[in-house]
């Protein structure tokens, strides 16, 4: 699991501050995109507002999507039920919005070793891959000492 934060100013013509530069917010009171891998990330709006999504593999080209909203400031069911009905709309807007961008994605495959040039603020894709080839390897070696240990034999 880990953490972005987002550190937003006005732009001044200043330079890009480094990813050392920027101050780390108080993580319980931030907005953050907390990313619980393999397949889910949670998104702190605000204090009492969360976005959870899931990513669920189907094949090798296609993933479902599952939001879910969560709000903690509205407790009356008719002003809840509509502040619920209303996120759900905005979310399936956003959610179809990056489906375009991801569709239309070239090439297909993760990028990694591809020539990419990523900036400054591709960091948290930077991180991602790297947590990601490193939970494939833990897990591909567990696969290989498993495979290794087995007789074939039952008990």
């Amino acid at each position: 699991m880990f953490y972005h934060y987002v550190y937003n100013k006005v732009d001044d013509g200043s330079i890009p501050r480094g990813i050392k530069d920027v101050p780390v917010p108080n993580p319980d009171k931030e907005f953050k995109l907390e990313c619980i891998l393999p397949n889910m990330w949670e998104n702190y709006i605000a204090k009492k507002v969360r976005v959870l999504g899931l990513f669920v593999p189907v094949d090798e080209t296609h993933t479902l999507l599952y939001l879910r909203f969560y709000q903690n400031f509205m407790r009356m069911p008719l002003l809840r039920n509509f502040i619920m009905w209303v996120a759900g709309k905005f979310n399936l807007i956003v959610a179809h919005q990056d489906r375009r961008v991801v569709n239309t994605q070239i090439p297909k495959t993760s990028g990694i070793g591809q020539g990419e040039f990523l900036i400054q603020g591709d960091y948290p894709i930077m991180e991602f891959r790297k947590k990601r080839i490193e939970l494939k390897k833990a897990a591909d070696a567990a696969d290989a000492a498993g495979k290794a240990g087995d007789t074939g034999k039952n008990i």
